[in-house]
């Protein structure tokens, strides 16, 4: 099983990098694990239909069509993270090769991009900073795995 990220944006931000290198080896510890960071649109803000339509072709070109695919965006379905381990431990049962997690720009996702998910998950009923949602999906990801695994890292 590979646990794929794929997050627009991110390399500037020393904090980020940081931080994704320490859920990337704590992930690591029970699945192969793979950060993917694409590119963000140069188009300027004024043109969010255009970026979100060139990171979504950046999205489509690392998907597989075997993909198991987990989209976070505000108006997706909100678990608690006990919930989000329940679902995640069913998506692994699915005995696909790959879990795919994505993260979008500032812009959001296409619907196309949104149909093609297998779920759509919100993170907040709050907007947040795409790279801070890159962190929160890490973060969550671990803590679902670690409660499967009945780790000493959630507490109820």
């Amino acid at each position: 099983m590979i646990l794929q990220f794929l997050f627009v944006g991110g390399e500037r931000e020393p904090w980020l990098q940081t931080f994704e290198r320490e859920y990337e080896t704590k992930l690591g510890h029970h699945y192969r694990t793979e950060i993917v960071r694409l590119k963000p649109s140069r188009d300027d803000r004024s043109q969010a239909d255009n970026k979100r339509r060139a990171e979504a072709d950046l999205f489509a070109a690392k998907l597989k069509t075997t993909d198991f695919v987990v989209l976070f965006d505000e108006r997706g379905a909100s678990f608690t993270s006990v919930q989000f381990s329940k679902k995640f431990e069913q998506w692994l049962a699915r005995g696909k090769s790959r879990i795919v997690f994505c993260v979008g720009g500032a812009f959001g996702f296409t619907d196309e991009l949104r149909t093609r998910a297998d779920v759509v998950v919100s993170l907040s009923s709050f907007v947040l900073n795409h790279h801070l949602a890159q962190a929160v999906v890490l973060e969550q990801v671990y803590r679902a795995i670690s409660i499967q695994k009945n780790l000493p890292y959630h507490n109820d």
